[in-house]
């Protein structure tokens, strides 16, 4: 049985790490270098780290920070903010990085993740998928004013035979009341890409909740790294007691 992963997310802002709740007001919470290293040393599965003003702000993502960033890391790292050419993929996989992750330049050119895809293989794209529910249903948040519905993202993104998609729940960002289990249903309902599932842990039921729940493999977080007394090795122990195997 493939075991889960439990993903701690950085989020940048330019300057230092920041945490948002349903997208905005980010609080400024600590140092990407030094979370890296405590994360190291707690042996996390993965690390995601995001600059999630790069694109808005049209700036590349600080490449010296980054790989200060994997320096500190043995786990597999996932880059994204600001990618907008294969010279920005292949930079970030020259310091380290094991994949990518892209959003708004899916939404504005899906030829050019074909591209990317065809470059660097599946493994190494992944595609963030940031989602709210409308009275339309659920569409994709964006800064670009396109009104896309998650069943439209996802096609194009199959179409383009992504490796992962990282299925954040705007609703429920940095709430930590629960993850939105029926995104996550219908997300499974669309496609068999692989979903790192965010947006809404914040106690141990949540996690259990989503791995009984949902088919998911994965689950990214922050806040409850930043704001609780709990690791990913808590989640982790929670888990197993329900025969849900993880990585120790």
């Amino acid at each position: 049985m493939l075991k889960v992963r439990i993903i701690p997310i950085l989020t940048f802002n330019g300057f230092g790490l920041v945490k948002t709740k349903n997208f905005s007001n980010p609080r400024m919470v600590g140092n990407p270098v030094q979370s890296a290293r405590v994360y190291n040393s707690r042996g996390v599965d993965e690390l995601v780290f995001l600059d999630i003003f790069a694109s808005h702000q049209k700036r590349k993502i600080n490449l010296k920070l980054v790989a200060e960033v994997i320096k500190e890391c043995y786990m597999p790292v996932a880059i994204g903010g600001g990618i907008e050419s294969i010279d920005d993929i292949n930079n970030l996989l020259k310091i380290g990085a094991d994949k990518v992750i892209i959003k708004t330049k899916a939404l504005e050119d899906k030829n050019f993740i074909k591209e990317a895809v065809s470059f660097f293989g599946s493994q190494c794209i992944s595609i963030a998928v940031d989602a709210t529910l409308t009275p339309n249903g659920y569409m994709i948040h964006n800064k670009l004013n396109l009104e896309i519905t998650l069943g439209q993202f996802i096609s194009d993104m199959i179409a383009c035979n992504v490796g992962e998609l990282v299925v954040n729940s705007v609703d429920k960002d940095g709430l930590m009341n629960g993850f939105d289990i029926e995104l996550m249903h219908q997300v499974e309902s669309l496609t068999k890409i692989p979903i790192i599932a965010v947006g809404g842990g914040g106690k141990m039921e949540h996690y259990v909740n989503l791995f009984t729940n949902t088919k998911v493999k994965a689950v990214g977080s922050a806040s409850i790294f930043h704001f609780t007394q709990f690791t990913p090795l808590d989640i982790k122990n929670e888990l197993l007691k329900i025969n849900i195997p993880v990585r120790i």
